[in-house]
């Protein structure tokens, strides 16, 4: 597999609230390489430097699983999803605890994160950060759901997708890590085949592409490396309102 990524922190923020996490292992057995990956976004909130220590609190706590996953773990799905839940619920105890001992209120993070082992991912999700799979011709196969209130709107068909994407209640969040005193991320287990690409990315990303954007660019024989700075490039100048993180991986 190859990868890249980048995170910006975009024309009107201060600082940049997101963290990227790419962690990946390859070991030779019986002449054949075995990989296994481990990657995250994270995209913070709490104004000032508490969205960022959020959002690396996050990262952290996924980067502590790592041994277990990358080393000990097995391909299994079950196994491994208990793994990141494990890892979504103790990031959301310590952004807890930083908030009481420093007084602060609302201070929390989303996440998507994704585990390759061979041709199994699972993938873990809570907020608006996003992870796509599109095959090799650009076509989109999986996108998590967001935990928005704009969302529930969609699946209650009083808004529609198109119109979600310019309402001005998008931003509200429904689930994050650190506000509420439980955390309750979706996990989603799957195959993922050579040639698909895997895209995790923070909302200031997705919310200026469309996905049949997304999916010809990804399609691209651009570098991995080039093209995730270029699409963070167009994001920004399109918008550019919100920090912007991108973690793609082509397998």
């Amino acid at each position: 597999m190859d990868f890249g990524y980048t995170s910006i922190t975009g024309k009107v923020r201060d600082k940049n609230q997101d963290s990227v996490l790419a962690l990946h292992f390859v070991e030779t057995l019986e002449g054949k390489a075995d990989e296994r990956f481990l990657g995250a976004v994270a995209d913070g909130m709490g104004g000032g430097e508490y969205g960022e220590v959020a959002s690396k609190i996050a990262i952290k706590s996924l980067m502590n699983t790592a041994d277990e996953l990358i080393i000990k773990g097995k391909c299994n799905s079950k196994g491994i999803g208990e793994l990141l839940r494990k890892s979504y619920e103790k990031a959301n105890t310590d952004i807890q605890s930083y908030s009481k001992i420093h007084g602060i209120n609302l201070m929390g993070t989303t996440a998507t994160s994704i585990f390759i082992c061979g041709n199994d991912a699972t993938i873990g999700n809570i907020g608006d950060s996003r992870t796509y799979i599109f095959d090799s011709t650009g076509s989109m196969k999986f996108v998590t759901r967001d935990h928005s209130y704009v969302q529930e709107l969609i699946d209650a068909g009083e808004v529609s997708p198109r119109e979600g994407r310019t309402d001005p209640r998008r931003n509200q969040l429904t689930r994050s890590i650190g506000i509420d005193e439980e955390c309750m991320p979706d996990f989603y287990s799957m195959k993922v085949e050579r040639g698909y690409s895997i895209l995790l990315c923070s909302d200031g990303y997705w919310d200026s592409m469309s996905d049949l954007e997304i999916g010809s660019y990804i399609a691209s024989n651009i570098p991995v490396q080039n093209l995730v700075e270029e699409l963070a490039n167009i994001a920004n100048e399109r918008d550019g309102s919100d920090n912007i993180s991108l973690l793609l991986i082509k397998l």
